[in-house]
């Protein structure tokens, strides 16, 4: 969805560049227009100065040669020799460029500003051509072969008592307003470009506006997928919240769905055994009433095993059915695990086990959910006491790694966990013998400590020691 959008955008910036291209490419032809109007309004003055003239003394159209010298040769000999500096906008100007001709009724040119063109026939030209014509007369076209951007030439007629005797042309050399248009293109493209990074600048903030919400929603269903714990993201849009916590909800109740019917069956599987032995206990009692003790010892053993099955099997379905737990307690880890040793003691004296505390001096408090975590270090200390042998030792040791992190070691002696089963101990119903007896635990143990870990959001590793031994690390981060 991301990428379309994206792919929308590029479209966008394509179209936009060429709206600008093909509105850059006008400038030139606008700017000639502009001039051309100028010329136009400027040699109609002209015409009408000669006119002008002729109305005072008529006779004067028979000597339109000398009349038009008189009036127009000394101003623009004068013109050529002026200096100026004119700033026009960013651009400096130091000279007039413009030129005129006047042509009889002929086309025969009787007079040139820049006396050059006396006596050449311009009838074929088209300001003089369609002029005489009575028609707009305009050209634009070089004055000399080696030029590169040419004139344009604008004509007025000279009229008599609406007879035209003459035609008047303004030129306008286009190497004096190609600064001008070369400095509008610039300007036009930094405009251009300024309103195109705005356009970009401000369409990468609504899309991270629009989009992020939306990233953050498939982040999360990917972690549902995952089965990851992760809390339901603020997402800031009504309309996807709701329709965050309407996929949520699916996936909670397909996933309950599937929960209670994996339980259900494991729950059967695990409960057969015991329960199999308690009903052979109670048959063996009616025929064997001398054994009546023994039995009865038996049957409140599985019984016991039954009951604690159950009991972590609550305690692990709560865990599983929360994404997130209050994590408001701030615990002072020294304290803490020294009170969960302490429920330990006569565990440990039965089996002869030693109990190494590495413990800095430094107070460490971590936030996180006391209940919960004491039951998680429980089950850890537990699995070292069951797998460890008489006379062992257990070592427990508080490690600060930084500012941030501080890292809690369980290790113990007894026996290694074999290599296929590492990435399995964590899992629901997984289970190694107990080297004292070789029976084997409900396989819940371990899952919870994931479960409530995971829920506090720390590392939680397990690993071989050599030559044996386990080591389990949980990495918290510090308050």
């Amino acid at each position: 969805m991301v990428t379309n959008h994206y792919q929308f955008f590029f479209i966008l910036c394509i179209g936009f560049y060429y709206l600008i291209d093909k509105t850059e490419e006008s400038i030139r032809p606008r700017y000639m227009e502009t001039i051309e109007e100028s010329l136009n309004d400027t040699t109609h003055v002209l015409s009408a100065i000669v006119e002008e003239e002729i109305k005072k003394n008529p006779n004067d159209r028979f000597q339109l040669p000398s009349l038009v010298k008189r009036l127009f040769q000394k101003p623009f000999q004068n013109v050529r020799k002026r200096s100026f500096e004119a700033k026009i906008y960013s651009l400096l100007k130091t000279n007039a460029d413009i030129q005129i001709y006047v042509t009889d009724s002929k086309g025969i040119v009787i007079f040139d500003s820049e006396d050059f063109r006396e006596g050449l026939d311009y009838s074929k030209y088209n300001d003089v051509y369609l002029t005489l014509k009575g028609k707009y007369g305009v050209r634009s076209s070089k004055m000399f072969d080696s030029e590169k951007e040419g004139a344009l030439f604008i004509a007025s007629p000279i009229h008599y008592q609406n007879e035209i005797i003459g035609v008047l042309t303004v030129i306008k050399p286009k190497i004096g307003v190609i600064p001008f248009i070369e400095e509008a293109k610039n300007k036009f493209w930094r405009i251009s470009l300024l309103v195109a990074s705005s356009i970009a600048i401000v369409f990468t903030i609504l899309a991270y506006i629009s989009f992020r919400p939306i990233i953050r929603l498939s982040q999360y269903v990917i972690s549902l997928r995952n089965q990851e714990k992760k809390p339901f993201p603020k997402l800031g849009i009504k309309e996807l919240n709701d329709l965050g916590k309407e996929v949520d909800q699916l996936v909670s109740e397909l996933e309950g769905k599937k929960y209670v019917e994996s339980y259900v069956q494991t729950l059967t599987h695990e409960i057969k055994s015991p329960l199999s032995s308690i009903l052979a206990s109670v048959e063996l009692i009616e025929s064997h009433p001398n054994e009546i003790h023994r039995l009865s010892k038996t049957m409140e053993a599985e019984a016991k095993r039954i009951q604690s099955l159950i009991d972590q099997l609550l305690e692990l379905s709560s865990l599983e059915g929360k994404k997130s737990i209050e994590l408001d307690d701030q615990i002072n880890l020294v304290p803490f695990l020294e009170g969960v040793i302490h429920r330990f003691e006569i565990e440990l004296e039965r089996k002869n086990l030693q109990v190494k505390k590495i413990f800095p001096n430094d107070v460490i408090r971590i936030k996180g959910n006391e209940s919960y975590l004491k039951m998680a270090i429980e089950n850890i200390l537990r699995n070292a006491i069951e797998f460890a042998n008489p006379k062992d030792q257990i070592t427990i040791q508080l490690e600060l790694i930084d500012q941030s992190h501080t890292k809690l070691i369980v290790s113990d002696e007894g026996q290694s966990i074999p290599n296929f089963a590492l990435a399995k101990v964590t899992e629901k119903f997984f289970s190694l013998p107990r080297p004292s007896d070789k029976r084997k635990s409900s396989g819940l143990g371990l899952s919870i400590v994931k479960e409530i870990l995971d829920l506090h959001q720390a590392e939680f590793t397990i690993r071989n020691l050599d030559p044996k031994g386990v080591e389990v690390s949980i990495q918290f981060q510090n308050f």
